[in-house]
């Protein structure tokens, strides 16, 4: 069974749901998980924020986080997940912000990116640093990378 069927099956069998912010994933997991039958059940929705001024003002990431840690830090990515998670009433969410190139931001490398993982009592995030992906390759990564990380949270 391909890991985003394990994750819907998962959430059908224990009736929960899950929401997502995405950033340098531009709604990958979204895009993903619809194409799964039957994924409405369990599928709330998706905030695609790409610019900082989205992430602060619809999603509401704490402009001081932006400030002091950066849009592409383990801080950001578990308020993106938390936000989501109030504003969307799920059970978990998950999110992804990073950096796919070609050129640094916030002086931090490209290829870095945090995938967080919560639900309303916990959260889980995790920090990856792949060199030498194309763009398309690095989204792929940080889709698998998250849905490893939601198969593990879970378990």
């Amino acid at each position: 069974m391909k890991t985003m069927e394990k994750l819907v099956d998962y959430l059908k069998t224990n009736n929960k749901t899950i929401s997502t912010c995405e950033s340098f994933t531009g709604g990958m997991f979204a895009n993903e998980i619809t194409n799964i039958s039957g994924a409405s059940e369990v599928y709330v929705g998706s905030f695609v924020s790409y610019q900082n001024s989205f992430k602060q003002y619809i999603v509401g990431i704490n402009e001081r986080i932006i400030k002091k840690y950066g849009v592409v830090s383990e801080e950001c990515a578990i308020e993106m997940a938390q936000k989501t998670l109030k504003l969307t009433n799920s059970d978990f969410s998950i999110s992804f912000t990073g950096n796919a190139g070609p050129i640094a931001m916030e002086k931090k490398e490209v290829g870095l990116a945090y995938i967080c993982v919560c639900s309303k009592t916990k959260y889980k995030v995790i920090k990856i640093q792949e060199n030498n992906m194309s763009r398309k390759q690095f989204k792929e990564n940080g889709l698998t990378v998250g849905l490893n990380l939601f198969l593990n949270f879970v378990k």
